[in-house]
């Protein structure tokens, strides 16, 4: 059972009469948050996507590299523009969190994520166009159209966030938690 920032603070208050207040429970988990990656369970199919998003109002790209088999967001980044270093940047964080080289990367036909793929993978051009599948939300890459689609319900009420801190820490503790709840399923 999860508990709110809030729930948690005012536990904190009953029960220890600390009083705290919700940012101070968040920055307290962001602080002892561990990767929660299970790297024996990981898949050897990774898929990628990114999605827009709203900060004051100005639009954003969020990246995600996604783990089928463990249903786990190994990277995410947020940028301002949907550019060849993002993707890399992205490819390269899920890279050092599973700490091994997939065998396929699903992903929709932007081009940065064939330039990055290259560059991270490693792999030759005649490998590279059997293990890089390009397929949109339909295929096979649906399973992160999902959670793109999850991750613009949870966040349509506030409709943009007031600051790039305030949308890294969301999502932060967001895919934590995205991550947290799945670890269930993989014992």
């Amino acid at each position: 059972m999860a508990a709110s920032l809030q729930g948690v603070a005012d536990i904190l208050k009953k029960a220890f009469n600390i009083e705290v207040s919700r940012e101070a429970v968040r920055l307290w988990v962001s602080a002892v948050k561990k990767p929660i990656i299970r790297r024996e369970m990981l898949s050897s199919t990774w898929h990628a996507d990114e999605t827009y998003v709203k900060i004051k109002g100005k639009g954003y790209w969020l990246w995600i590299v996604y783990c089928a088999k463990t249903k786990q967001v190994l990277a995410w980044h947020l940028s301002k523009g949907r550019y060849y270093k993002d993707a890399k940047l992205v490819m390269q964080k899920a890279l050092e969190i599973a700490g091994t080289r997939p065998e396929k990367i699903i992903t929709d036909g932007l081009w940065q994520y064939q330039s990055a793929i290259k560059k991270v993978r490693g792999w030759e051009w005649h490998t590279y166009k059997k293990k890089h599948v390009v397929n949109s939300g339909i295929g096979k890459n649906v399973i992160i159209e999902r959670l793109n689609r999850e991750v613009k319900r949870r966040i349509k009420w506030f409709s943009t966030f007031q600051s790039w801190n305030g949308a890294l820490a969301f999502f932060g503790l967001w895919f934590y938690h995205h991550n947290l709840a799945m670890v269930p399923f993989l014992t």
